[in-house]
């Protein structure tokens, strides 16, 4: 099993976002139960938000990369290095792989009030695999980082066969002439 592992599957305000709207219910419980003198049902109710709080913690802070396992090809999510799910890519009508570059912005939820259209506006860049012409696209991953791009390059190419190339779509039709006997 071959892997890369890239960046951050989530941005700094989508972390924070999520530890604080999925995790305030059990940080509220532990720290009202912390106030009494606690039961063994209270240590319970306090392993169980720990727990839960623990595991929203992992998936806040997981990073995307590739996966070669059986020479499948996989997008995985990492946690401390160590594969927590993964998705496979069909890449056997693919054999092309290009890199596209676009312009991106986000909505930042807590500055409403303020500010109401403030955004983040930012580069990504695009792994995409693609037919013999160009003509069918898809996205697989995207990036914010540029130095990320040829460690995914190198990784894909090496380890399937896919060809890297500019993308450049070819829509013209191409006629057949049918034998006549």
């Amino acid at each position: 099993m071959e892997k890369i592992i890239l960046e951050d599957r989530f941005t700094n305000h989508q972390k924070i976002t999520f530890l604080l709207y999925l995790g305030a219910p059990f940080l509220i419980k532990i720290f009202f139960l912390l106030k009494y003198n606690l039961s063994l049902k209270d240590y319970l109710i306090i392993s169980i938000c720990a727990i839960c709080y623990a595991f929203l913690i992992s998936i806040a802070f997981l990073k995307r990369g590739f996966l070669k396992r059986n020479s499948n090809l996989y997008i995985g999510s990492f946690f401390l290095s160590k594969l927590f799910f993964k998705t496979r890519i069909d890449i056997s009508e693919t054999p092309k792989l290009a890199v596209l570059k676009f312009r991106k912005s986000q909505k930042l939820a807590w500055f409403s009030d303020a500010k109401p259209d403030l955004a983040d506006i930012y580069q990504t860049f695009e792994i995409n695999i693609l037919n013999e012409r160009h003509t069918k696209r898809e996205s697989i991953l995207d990036f914010k980082k540029n130095e990320n791009v040829e460690p995914t390059i190198d990784f894909l190419t090496s380890n399937f066969d896919l060809k890297y190339e500019k993308y450049n779509p070819n829509f013209r039709y191409k006629k057949t002439v049918a034998n006549t006997v």
